[in-house]
């Protein structure tokens, strides 16, 4: 008897234990959502060769003999709305340097370069230079000047009424 109620019992509990569950029914995964490409965004100094643009001014004074030249160089456009300005120093003796010109000899001149990093805006014809140690420069603002109409900037005029013409970006320069 006791052999009995032992088998009724592993048969119960087997019973119980041994039926299959359901699975329930898996959801596929969402389809992948296609992204539409980014709209250009249109600026007022847009020019169509080049997307950086570059604007010079340069000074010149004659002391004792030298001339002393500052080239002011405005960089912007060539990342998002970061903007550099560019100072370089140099002076040079102009009759040593047409002597060497007329031997074929090249005069190696010291420069000292200042790089003023920033941002720039643009608004209602007017370009603004905030530079980002503002404790060391001035935020500088610039009347742009465009040609005709198809909205080509001509130079660029500071608050100084400097005209800062259209010049060449400067290259990376690589030591060694």
């Amino acid at each position: 008897m006791k052999y009995l109620f032992i088998f009724i019992a592993l048969m119960v509990s087997g019973g119980t234990f041994a039926q299959k569950k359901k699975t329930p029914k898996i959801v596929p995964p969402p389809p992948p959502v296609r992204e539409a490409p980014p709209v250009a965004i249109e600026s007022l100094a847009k020019d169509d060769d080049n997307d950086t643009k570059c604007f010079v001014y340069t000074t010149k004074e004659e002391k004792e003999g030298r001339v002393f030249v500052t080239e002011s160089l405005l960089e912007y456009g060539w990342n998002n709305n970061l903007a550099r300005m560019i100072i370089t120093n140099y002076d040079y003796d102009p009759v040593a340097e047409k002597e060497a010109n007329e031997k074929g000899y090249i005069i190696g001149q010291a420069k000292q370069l200042q790089f003023i990093e920033g941002t720039f805006r643009v608004a209602k014809g007017v370009l603004t230079f905030e530079p980002e140690k503002l404790d060391l420069f001035k935020t500088e603002s610039f009347k742009i000047l465009f040609e005709g109409k198809d909205k080509k900037v001509k130079h660029l005029t500071n608050s100084r009424n400097e005209v800062f013409e259209k010049g060449e970006c400067l290259k990376p320069m690589v030591s060694m």
